[in-house]
């Protein structure tokens, strides 16, 4: 594989990472001219410009604002900072995965208030409107049931970790523990997905390919899987009522 198409070094060998603490004779490259050479789409190459200019603020408010209820690219850009950090850039791993794990956590403790907030409002006027009181009871039920792991895999699934924190705190989840397994969840998935990007940095746009097919891949099935329960739930609660 061409080592130039991703960024590595001017004579064809991987660029340091250790950068220009272990040579000094060559400096610190930006993320312009790391990505000049590789193939990406107008996404990717907005992607591309916003780390450029903003580095690690870039990422926090990606971050921050996916976890927060905004439908921001957070993943994605999560990737990318990772893969500037493995070339020798200004952007470190180890500073990569903090800023991550913080903007994530606070993202989706801001998302839980904010539902806490507004979320009852919202839930009367669904059920004045719409009469979604067997939908509402199934979902603050499964909150109560599954809460935890609900919030812990739901980091990892796209959509559902832009949403858990708002749809947590509209129901009623109690936020001790939401915040505990909000920080294992991020912890570990910010860590997992900056060390991917970070380790499989030569193979970018190749990951970059897999990793969008296989977000929609899971997406699906957790919301056709999720669908069918939410059937069922709704069936047992109507049998409940008949029985009383």
């Amino acid at each position: 594989m061409d080592a130039d198409r991703f960024g590595s070094g001017r004579t064809g060998g991987e660029f340091p990472r250790g950068g220009v603490g272990v040579f000094p004779h060559l400096k610190k490259r930006n993320a312009k001219t790391v990505f000049s050479k590789t193939p990406m789409n107008g996404f990717d190459q907005f992607v591309r410009s916003v780390l450029d200019q903003w580095g690690y603020v870039a990422l926090v408010g990606a971050l921050l604002g996916e976890s927060a209820g905004l439908p921001l690219p957070g993943e994605t850009i999560l990737i990318f900072a990772s893969f500037l950090a493995n070339k020798g850039t200004s952007l470190r791993i180890e500073w990569v995965i903090l800023a991550g794990i913080g903007a994530a956590v606070l993202g989706d403790n801001m998302g839980f208030l904010v539902g806490r907030h507004f979320g009852p409002r919202l839930l009367r006027w669904l059920n004045k409107h719409f009469h979604m009181d067997e939908d509402i009871a199934v979902a603050q039920d499964q909150i109560r049931r599954h809460g935890p792991a609900t919030v812990f895999w739901a980091r990892y699934i796209f959509i559902l970790r832009t949403i858990t924190g708002p749809v947590a705190g509209a129901l009623g989840m109690e936020w001790k523990e939401f915040f505990l397994y909000n920080v294992l969840g991020a912890v570990t998935w910010v860590t997992a997905i900056a060390l991917i990007g970070y380790g499989f940095a030569n193979e970018f746009d190749s990951l970059m390919g897999f990793l969008e097919k296989m977000s929609w891949v899971i997406a699906g099935g957790v919301f056709c899987v999720g669908f069918f329960i939410w059937r069922r739930k709704k069936k047992e609660l109507r049998q409940g009522k008949k029985m009383a």
